[in-house]
């Protein structure tokens, strides 16, 4: 369950490129989530979470920068562990992941995002005297979490639905996956016409099986927040709602 809630907080393709031109001022700024956790009666609140996207630089250049901070309620820490902190940097010009790191307690992982060779590199830090390398290709459709929620925030989807193949990176390993927009929905978010879109993984991230069609609703432009995701479990439905 950790897996999941992680990529639903941080989740908050090919097809048409995002533009950053979509990027606008009321785009920027902090937003916070409510994590719960439905079975039956059951509505449980297991995390909070702060998603960030403000100008910044990287290695000299301008880049967005997108900051996660994910809090686990007290009780939900001894089953989910301590909290989770990522941070992604995207190219101001059109939006591409430029470096992802997420640290954890024994190391970290990164991932170096190369337009010259073509490559992702990925480190997986596991101690003072451990570091796997792996290397993925730069496609435009392999990248990590956070920078996927920004893309899926300013893409521009094909009309009639057409699935969108990428690979989804997470601890390093890739995910196949398909991105499917799907369209208005008037009824998920009162008195807001927002926009759905399925995150459809091609195995599902928790050990049964489950988890493999994760839910994604955005309003329509200028704010471009992510308002909500929602993953149904073998048992129960993981939500996040925007405060």
């Amino acid at each position: 369950m950790k897996k999941l809630l992680i990529f639903l907080l941080a989740l908050v393709a090919s097809g048409s490129a995002p533009g950053a031109g979509n990027v606008t001022q009321e785009a920027l700024g902090a937003v916070d989530y409510d994590v719960r956790y439905k079975l039956g009666v059951l509505n449980t609140k297991v995390a909070t979470a702060t998603i960030s996207f403000e100008k910044d630089q990287w290695n000299g250049q301008p880049a967005w920068h997108s900051h996660a901070l994910i809090r686990t309620t007290p009780v939900f820490k001894l089953f989910l562990g301590s909290d989770y902190t990522a941070d992604a940097y995207l190219s101001r010009s059109d939006l591409s992941p430029l470096f992802f790191v997420n640290p954890f307690k024994e190391g970290r992982f990164e991932y170096v995002y190369n337009a010259e060779t073509r490559e992702i590199e990925s480190l997986a830090v596991k101690g003072p005297d451990k570091t796997e390398t792996t290397i993925f290709p730069l496609d435009g459709r392999t990248m990590d979490l956070l920078s996927l929620i920004h893309d899926l925030r300013f893409r521009t989807f094909p009309a009639d639905g057409t699935p969108l193949p990428m690979q989804l990176l997470m601890g390093g390993k890739a995910y196949p996956a398909r991105i499917i927009f799907q369209g208005t929905d008037t009824t998920a978010f009162e008195g807001i016409a927002a926009q759905r879109i399925l995150v459809n993984l091609e195995h599902g991230l928790m050990e049964n099986g489950s988890g493999n069609e994760i839910y994604l609703w955005r309003p329509t432009p200028p704010h471009r927040r992510i308002l909500g995701l929602e993953a149904a479990l073998s048992s129960g439905t993981m939500t996040c709602r925007i405060r």
